[in-house]
């Protein structure tokens, strides 16, 4: 088992792990409710870190993870959908009214790269 990744926010480690968990690669998380020791450990070792439980998977898992870039929000701007014409803040992929993907292409510009220790 090797640890891919970790990070202060748990809503970023369980995104990554859905991401490989959807590629069939068997992922666990540890120190999910660590930081109740916060104050009594030093704050990065109870950070949540995400493993793959198989070693034959890291290379596989590290390259699904350096192809992610998650949209920076504040590059983009609140859009109209074509097809109901509601109008949709910009942190939306898709129509809340109507669930039509947001295809202005708004969504494909580069990102910061996550950080990962191997």
């Amino acid at each position: 088992m090797k640890k891919i990744y970790e990070h202060i926010e748990y809503a970023r480690v369980g995104h990554y792990q859905a991401i490989l968990e959807s590629q069939g690669i068997a992922t666990l998380i540890k120190n999910l409710g660590a930081q109740a020791g916060a104050g009594e450990i030093p704050f990065t070792e109870v950070f949540p870190e995400l493993w793959v439980v198989n070693d034959r998977d890291y290379d596989r898992a590290l390259k699904l993870l350096e192809e992610y870039q998650p949209p920076d929000t504040d590059l983009l701007t609140d859009w109209t959908c074509p097809n109901c014409g509601e109008q949709v803040e910009k942190e939306f992929g898709e129509c809340w009214n109507c669930g039509t993907v947001r295809s202005d292409g708004a969504l494909e510009f580069e990102a910061e790269s996550p950080e990962y220790e191997g």
